[in-house]
């Protein structure tokens, strides 16, 4: 593949063009072992990168949320009646949506070129912050589970270097097991918490007088390392949660990290985040509050964080209607009179009504048709596009938060954990740690509303009601299920974390053998590697076709981590 460069000078942030990452020959041992691209921005301090690569990824995940992954896990429909067929609640995915998050090897390159930056700094004796070799490892693994999570094997030890040729190059990068770039997340995030804690022991040793950066580089957490190791260690417990069904069924939970960290057990080192989270500090600081969350605010003002919806027409907004399936969950009382609505509902959607999935164009035509008001508007909801009196408040669109991991996501985790017997506690332990996740999730909404009438705090009667509700229903015998359901509603465009815990758990059960799904009834379990691939990069791209996806690019074959009895079993449930 070939591409032109322009190499940026000092504090101008530098972006890869590529599509599939630069390489250069290294071992699998340790994917950092990489040699030195002599056109790096040596001017570039490694901060520099931050807010460029957290600001565009959010952006990317944002576009991912409206433009496919809402429809496919059942928040949303599309009302494009004309080509319902092809979309993607059906499970017809077009190339355009199924290659979208492979543009994330960009944001990959720079996270690379900032590791690279950070561990020059740091090795010249009384220079360089290891926090930023800490941050830099955090994005990294975060942008590189995207990917791996979303195609499966991926390019990722040739991954994100840029071998020059004057101002062309070529490269071929060879694709990876998942389960191996996931036992080098889990090496890198155990690296990363190392360089933070080493960091803050340089500063109280007065070797650093201050390991923050500026907050100009920063808009997510102003530079404060503090938070970057919270959201480290939170993202590390995503990532262990994430193979620890497949771990446990194929090893007993045990994986080797090499020769720096030898073989760990995933469910001790769980416990041993748990044990963090509960004293606030310990070995791998935990987030602690909702202001620890990894969450930026966009804006319809600031040219500089507009939404990527800034300039989508109202008419296309609105033509992404409400789902029936999550507005089943939140509003509709159908088998339980004393549900109460929940708190977040209108800050997702406009309106009470939902359509239902996987139908045929003249029947979602003629739904729409039947729910009209008596002055000619649709009452099924729409994505927020502005502030509204009485319950409608929230804009989607325009001004809005986008997040990469929120506090509730941790508690959510860890309520899991323990219904599984895998953190030792009570029932009564791992159903407050539940439902105060939902409590953080539905106060997660209200902020940057705080000046409106319809703004809700932890005591205000709606959401007392709400979580009592959620208390009284709680089925111990389904207790997994009923976190992972709840989760479900709170990843509401947390990037693709409702999509992968379906893939790994099976919950919450989903139809998905409607009258039009495609895909065999088989809600697709990974997106389908580019088209571009077949012939930039051959090779390996045959490989893998011919490998672990059995010869064809498909959406059928389950990943590394979702290859387990339990899940396959209970999303089987959803196409009988």
């Amino acid at each position: 593949m070939r591409r032109r460069i322009l190499i940026m000078k000092k504090y101008i942030i530098y972006i890869t063009t590529v599509l599939a990452a630069t390489l250069v020959s290294v071992s699998c041992a340790n994917f950092d072992e990489m040699n030195d691209n002599p056109y790096a921005l040596s001017e570039a301090s490694p901060e520099a990168f931050v807010q460029s690569t957290t600001c565009n990824v959010l952006k990317r995940l944002a576009q991912t949320s409206y433009s496919w992954l809402g429809d496919l896990m059942q928040y949303s429909i599309k009302t494009n009646f004309e080509t319902s067929s092809q979309l993607t609640y059906n499970y017809v995915i077009s190339e355009e949506n199924s290659s979208s998050l492979w543009n994330l090897y960009l944001y990959l390159g720079n996270t690379q070129h900032m590791l690279e930056q950070a561990r020059k700094e740091c090795a010249v004796e009384g220079q360089g912050n290891p926090a930023m070799i800490g941050v830099a490892l955090t994005l990294r693994s975060l942008i590189t589970q995207i990917l791996t999570d979303t195609y499966g094997n991926v390019p990722y030890s040739q991954a994100g270097l840029l071998s020059l040729q004057d101002d062309e190059w070529e490269f071929t990068p060879k694709y990876d097991n998942q389960k191996d770039i996931y036992i080098d997340l889990v090496r890198s995030m155990e690296e990363a918490n190392a360089c933070f804690n080493k960091a803050k022991e340089q500063k109280s040793a007065g070797v650093l007088s201050n390991i923050n950066f500026e907050s100009r580089y920063d808009y997510m957490y102003n530079g404060d390392v503090d938070k970057w190791q919270r959201f480290g260690n939170s993202l590390y417990l995503r990532i262990l949660m994430r193979i620890s069904n497949k771990v446990v069924e194929e090893s007993n939970g045990i994986i080797s990290l090499g020769n720096d960290y030898g073989d760990i057990n995933v469910l001790n080192k769980i416990n041993e985040l748990y044990d963090c989270h509960l004293s606030g500090g310990g070995e791998y600081p935990m987030m602690r509050n909702l202001n620890d969350s990894a969450r930026m605010q966009f804006s319809s003002k600031d040219a500089a964080l507009y939404t990527p919806f800034k300039f989508t027409t109202g008419g296309l907004w609105k033509q992404t209607a409400a789902c029936s399936t999550i507005v089943s969950l939140m509003l509709v009382k159908t088998d339980d009179p004393n549900k109460p609505w929940d708190p977040r509902y209108y800050r997702y959607f406009t309106k009470g009504i939902g359509a239902p999935t996987q139908q045929t164009s003249q029947f979602l035509r003629d739904y729409f048709d039947s729910h009209i008001s008596s002055n000619g508007n649709s009452t099924i909801g729409r994505y927020t596009s502005g502030s509204w009196t009485g319950n409608h408040i929230g804009d989607m669109k325009m001004d809005c938060a986008y997040s990469l991991l929120n506090y509730d996501e941790q508690l959510f985790l860890f309520a899991e954990a323990g219904a599984r017997g895998w953190i030792p506690m009570a029932q009564k332990d791992y159903k407050a740690i539940y439902l105060d996740a939902n409590l953080q999730n539905i106060l997660h909404w209200q902020l940057g509303w705080e000046n409106v009438s319809d703004y809700y705090i932890a005591s205000s009667p709606e959401v007392i009601n709400f979580i009592n509700y959620l208390d009284y229903e709680f089925d111990y015998d389904k207790a997994v299920e009923t976190i992972l359901r709840q989760k479900y509603v709170a990843n509401f465009w947390v990037g693709i974390e409702s999509w992968a815990d379906y893939r790994r758990t099976g919950y919450p059960v989903l139809k998905t053998n409607g009258p039009m799904a495609q895909n065999n009834g088989i809600l697709p379990t990974r997106m389908r590697y580019p088209s571009t691939e077949s012939y930039q990069n051959s090779e390996w791209y045959n490989e893998a076709i011919n490998g672990w996806l059995g010869g064809e690019n498909n959406l059928t074959t389950d990943v590394w981590w979702a290859d387990t009895q339990e899940s396959k079993a209970i999303r089987r449930l959803g196409r009988q």
